[in-house]
């Protein structure tokens, strides 16, 4: 059985920012509490449907993952946490960053891998960044 301490830190998983879940959050209990405030006074209540649904995306950003690192593929996901993009990869060294933007080797082609470093988690990008740069070797199954 292999020693190595590089495997247990796969997959990989990538959070959404809390800054921008709390945003959300905010947006829509201020939606809900006016749309409460117009129902109470016999108004259009259309805030509370929007604040609520406002308030479901923050949650939304605060409990599902943007994306998954696996060593044989990379798998990115939408609010209610299902798969909306895959890429395979022969070796864990097909994943490469240029600059801040991280893409995929996948034959002769360098893919962009979908992903905006500003609204993920500063750790996890960073964690990222480092197991990519400092880990290629690592082989995928």
């Amino acid at each position: 059985m292999s020693t190595d301490q590089s495997l247990p830190q796969l997959p990989c998983i990538l959070r959404y920012k809390r800054e921008v879940a709390v945003v959300f959050m905010l947006l829509g209990g201020l939606n809900v509490g006016l749309g409460m405030w117009l129902l109470f006074l016999g108004e259009f209540q259309f805030p509370l449907i929007l604040g609520c649904l406002i308030g479901y995306i923050g949650f939304g950003y605060f409990t599902k993952p943007i994306a998954a690192i696996h060593p044989d593929h990379v798998v990115l996901y939408n609010m209610l946490g299902r798969e909306v993009r895959s890429y395979s990869l022969e070796t864990f060294s097909d994943l490469q960053f240029q600059g801040r933007q991280l893409y995929v080797q996948q034959g002769d082609a360098l893919k962009k891998v979908r992903l905006s470093p500003w609204i993920i988690h500063a750790k996890d990008w960073q964690n990222l960044e480092t197991m990519v740069r400092s880990q290629p070797q690592l082989q995928a199954k």
